[in-house]
């Protein structure tokens, strides 16, 4: 089986309409349900992370413009996670842990390094610890992750974009690296839009 290294790029053919709040948690809380049948499966127990250098957890990067809807998105995942506490962006940490749901939460919002100079920003990165974070058992959600030196070797990265036709709208584009975390959102996109998985327009790289 090949190593995570080794995985394909993909993206969602087309941007996926969400015409409110509510639309975007209910799509983030259909992530988070897919997500613990994922990580709890037997394909990620320790013995066959082993074999596959597969990370254990689900790695979410969201981009998109202040106001646009990724911490709506992450409060979906909360939902759908059972987390009982209200979730907003972490305001003096860089990243934000909930631990009383179904899996563990990480809510990362890298806003606050954009006006950082470069070693404030390396230095806040390095103790942050991106390696540990993203081999938690459980999903991390990062909000401007541009700021990242680098991506994790699998990976779901959504941008959401303001609609220009339809005021309070949405627009999600959706793109990954993962054969699984391409399935996982097949299997979404087949719940929220009642559609055929086989018509979800997933293209792999060549």
């Amino acid at each position: 089986m090949a190593s995570a290294r080794d995985e394909e790029l993909w993206q969602q053919a087309s941007p996926l309409v969400l015409s409110s709040a509510a639309a975007t948690q209910s799509l983030a809380a259909l992530v988070a349900q897919a997500a613990v049948r994922l990580l709890r499966g037997p394909q990620h127990s320790p013995q066959r992370r082993s074999k596959t250098d597969s990370p254990p957890g689900l790695v979410i990067l969201l981009e998109g413009n202040l106001g646009s809807g990724k911490t709506t998105f992450v409060q979906g995942l909360g939902q759908g996670l059972g987390i009982p506490e209200p979730i907003d962006s972490p305001t003096f940490v860089l990243v934000q842990e909930y631990h009383t749901g179904r899996i563990p939460l990480f809510h990362c919002d890298l806003y606050r390094l954009e006006s950082a100079s470069g070693g404030a920003e390396s230095s806040a990165l390095d103790d942050l610890g991106l390696e540990e974070l993203w081999s938690q058992a459980g999903i991390t959600a990062i909000e401007w992750p541009q700021y990242l030196p680098y991506w994790p070797a699998t990976y779901l990265w959504l941008c959401l974009e303001a609609h220009p036709q339809a005021e309070g709208s949405r627009l999600l584009y959706a793109k990954g690296k993962g054969s699984q975390l391409a399935h996982l959102w097949q299997q979404v996109l087949s719940q929220f839009t009642q559609q055929d998985p086989q018509e979800s327009g997933i293209l792999f790289s060549s």
